[in-house]
């Protein structure tokens, strides 16, 4: 495109409206006719668009946009650097009034582009103006000029808020039937000079052409809610200063007082009179381009956040709340630090304290309070020390908190001003915000990490371990019953042993207690028919440290598991996979674990204090063959029971513990003898779940091999198994064999087809026959090359 009256312009774009970065373009007017005379349109009809939700609404027309001039980072009004056009939304143009307006915008002579907005529709001209100026204008220079302009076209048609030098204007879009309206003129670019020269003065703001029945600022703020009124920090801070204080004490200079009543003139921009009070001193709202708090309707605690910490919004996301946004922390700690403000929260805090808790018991003793150090302001300083001497003397905290050694937790003992609830009771996060609320409310303390060391402190002073403390209060009366507990009421077979895996597996859980983390990675496993009482028997022995909720044997959810746990009991053993069991007896070998726990702010070491026992009605459940050393199976209900587990346990619990402290006492290994490992070893082979390939692999073994047996390829030593050609029968046992000699010759197949499923399987049927061990290294196997095998322990020399 070619025009006339063309010069250089430059503006800032973006992809969206939360973007946080607007690079400046450069391009010609004419460039920038040609980008928005096509708009981009979307799929569904208007009157669809018109019925969605506003958010809805606001997604679709957000296809980018554009500031008429250079946004020096953030887009708002104190980045805004200077426009090279003016942009005007006409949102009120009557009915049938299109044209009419068309016409009038191409008779004020100057060069101008329109199109139309997202919700136009015949019934309901929008329209979107874009004039190029004769020179770049300040901010200050802008909201004149196109307020003036605005009068010429007609200011009532405008949208009250389109005059802001910082808006955002979408580039075009519209529905699928949507009427898109567009046109340009090529004539003189705008004088912005010839404009201002129209005012008597254009930086008096009372000059500029305001919008009619726009509603003034000051029907705005008598709707709000009185900021003196307000709760918290902003509240306090606004009952201290009122805007004229705030002004005169906190950024004095900022303002200067005009002639009028309640008029200001902000001192870093151009224009005079744009800072007007409201409401007695409630409220500020500026119309200078350049001031911090340009554009928004203030109370005292705004107004100097603006103005002092306002840079420091530079980087947060567009949308963020106010109340997250770092100027408004910035804020709050200089409010907090004000003497006045925070004497004035303290005396507040004390008197709502009073009306929530009622005066101070008379006859309680009040002299601890003498220790609270203070600060030169009079307010409680917000100390570790602080905090101790409260949670220590507080009527109504003294004695609350505590530590459960044995669960790793902390209890808190009672009801306290949060939470009535008498009783003991895991100490909750609800627990941790009702003791800094309290703290705030009565003491004026606040701190997450201070009052949080302070709970820690004073509940290790009180730290028990119940389990601990049960275990050595109890009398052994001198009957034994720990060696026969499985025979006796599981009907266990009364063998050396089922005696000795009772007696180390309840001697360990007693170890654990007294000895956290003592070495002991076993666990026995009773196999037997359902409803003889295997897990009545655990529950009843675990007492209220029982649990049968251990879902998995990974990571930290596990490790979490434990905590407060003393009989794990593991059900369904048979349910494993393969590499479930593995990861349950890397579980088992653990003596501590290590982890952070939930809102934790170290990695911490927590020994085990706490046993296993397994429990399954299969037979076969064993499905590693080697590496089952940590299992030791037990079969119970194989005979009749003497003792009835459901009516005469409980009586015994107490008895059975008593003894195993005494073992523990007279130093019982937690290990099984060396004889009874080849018993463990039995059961376990005999728990073991069979491979119908085993049998097949150990008759392959068996058989004897010719001389030259490493000199023949496969094919001849398929006709070898085979029996054809009447092969000589060999004569030399076998001493070592490899995976693919097994899947080539006893099974008969290809090596290309063997994959390492199939692989791994053999390899461990091979690991675990009793006869053989794997080659520590390599070595040639005839046809299948060098490989990793396993040769027979009888060929061994014997040392």
């Amino acid at each position: 495109m070619i025009l006339q009256n063309d010069r250089q312009i430059q503006i800032s774009a973006a992809g969206s409206r939360w973007a946080t970065s607007w690079p400046v373009q450069q391009l010609w007017w004419s460039e920038f006719i040609e980008r928005i005379k096509t708009p981009a349109r979307s799929t569904e009809s208007l009157l669809t668009y018109l019925r969605y939700p506003k958010s809805q609404q606001d997604k679709l027309k957000d296809v980018g946009g554009f500031v008429g001039g250079v946004v020096d980072g953030q887009r708002k009004a104190a980045n805004v650097k200077g426009r090279d056009l003016l942009t005007l939304d006409l949102d009120n143009i009557p009915a049938g009034e299109t044209e009419n307006v068309l016409c009038r915008l191409d008779g004020l002579g100057c060069g101008y582009a329109v199109y139309s907005t997202r919700k136009h529709e015949p019934a309901k001209p929008r329209l979107r103006v874009i004039v190029p100026l004769s020179r770049t204008v300040t901010p200050d220079e802008y909201e004149p000029v196109a307020r003036k302009l605005a009068e010429i076209i007609g200011i009532a048609l405008c949208d009250p808020t389109t005059f802001q030098a910082s808006r955002l204007m979408y580039w075009p879009s519209c529905s699928a039937d949507s009427q898109f309206i567009f046109q340009y003129g090529d004539k003189p670019l705008l004088s912005a000079d010839g404009m201002l020269a129209m005012y008597g003065d254009w930086k008096d703001v009372s000059q500029w052409p305001q919008v009619p029945g726009a509603q003034p600022v000051q029907k705005l703020a008598a709707k709000q809610e009185d900021p003196a009124g307000k709760k918290g920090i902003v509240g306090a801070f606004c009952r201290v200063y009122d805007v004229y204080a705030a002004m005169e004490q906190l950024i004095p200079g900022e303002y200067e007082p005009c002639d009028l009543q309640d008029r200001y003139t902000y001192t870093g921009g151009s224009t005079t009179g744009g800072a007007i009070v409201y409401g007695e001193g409630k409220f500020l709202y500026s119309h200078h381009a350049t001031d911090p708090s340009g554009g928004k309707l203030c109370n005292a605690f705004d107004l100097v956040r603006l103005h002092k910490y306002g840079e420091l919004d530079e980087e947060a996301a567009a949308g963020t709340p106010t109340g997250r946004l770092p100027s408004y922390t910035a804020m709050k700690e200089f409010a907090q630090a004000d003497p006045h403000v925070s004497a004035l929260m303290k005396q507040e805090k004390y008197e709502s304290a009073v009306s929530e808790f009622g005066d101070p018991d008379p006859a309680s003793d009040t002299d601890w309070v003498q220790q609270l150090k203070i600060n030169g302001s009079g307010n409680y300083l917000k100390s570790v020390d602080n905090i101790l001497i409260i949670l220590r003397n507080d009527p109504l905290l003294k004695g609350k908190f505590a530590y459960d050694e044995f669960a790793n937790r902390g209890l808190v003992m009672g009801a306290v001003p949060w939470n009535e609830a008498e009783g003991r009771r895991i100490h909750t996060d609800n627990d941790d915000a009702g003791l800094r609320w309290y703290l705030e409310a009565i003491y004026g303390i606040t701190g997450k990490e201070k009052i949080y060391d302070g709970i820690m402190l004073v509940a290790m002073e009180r730290a028990f371990n119940d389990l601990k403390d049960y275990l050595w209060g109890l009398t052994w009366d001198g009957v034994k019953r720990v060696d026969t507990l499985l025979s006796d009421y599981l009907g266990a077979e009364d063998t050396l042993y089922g005696r000795t895996v009772s007696r180390k597996s309840l001697v360990a859980a007693v170890a654990r207690v007294m000895e956290p983390g003592v070495k002991y990675d076993y666990m026995p496993i009773l196999s037997g028919a359902q409803g003889i009482g295997k897990s009545t028997l655990f529950r009843l022995l675990g007492k209220a440290w029982y649990s049968d909720s251990l879902a998995t044997f990974e990571g930290k959810e596990a490790a979490e598991m434990l905590q407060g746990v003393w009989i794990n009991e593991v059900g369904e053993l048979n349910g494993l996979s393969k590499s479930e069991t593995n990861a349950v007896k890397q579980f088992l070998s653990k003596t501590e674990d290590i982890y952070r726990e939930a809102y934790g702010r170290r990695t911490g070491r927590f020994p085990r204090r706490c046993v296993f026992f397994g429990t399954t009605n299969d037979k076969e459940f064993l499905k590693d063959p080697t590496g089952n050393r940590r299992f030791w199976p037990v079969d119970v209900g194989v005979r009749e029971p003497t003792k009835n587990v459901f009516t005469q346990l409980a009586g015994e619990v107490d008895q059975i513990w008593a003894e195993c402290v005494v073992y523990w006492r007279m130093g019982e290994t937690l290990y099984l003898p060396k004889e009874m490992e080849e018993r463990a070893k039995e059961a376990q082979e005999s728990h073991r779940e069979a491979n119908a390939k085993e049998g097949i692999i150990l008759d392959f073994l068996a058989k004897p091999l010719p001389e030259d047996w490493r000199q023949r390829d496969v094919l001849q030593r398929r006709m070898y198994w085979s029996g054809e050609f009447g092969q000589t029968p060999g004569n030399l046992p076998r001493d070592r064999v490899c995976a693919a000699e097994i899947w080539c010759e006893c099974f008969g197949s290809d090596l290309k087809y063997m994959k390492r499923g199939e692989a791994r399987e053999i390899n461990d049927i091979l690991r675990g026959l009793p006869d053989w061990e794997p080659m520590k290294t390599s070595g040639r196997f005839g046809p299948y090359g060098l490989q990793r095998g396993y040769k027979k322990v009888s060929t061994l020399p014997k040392k």
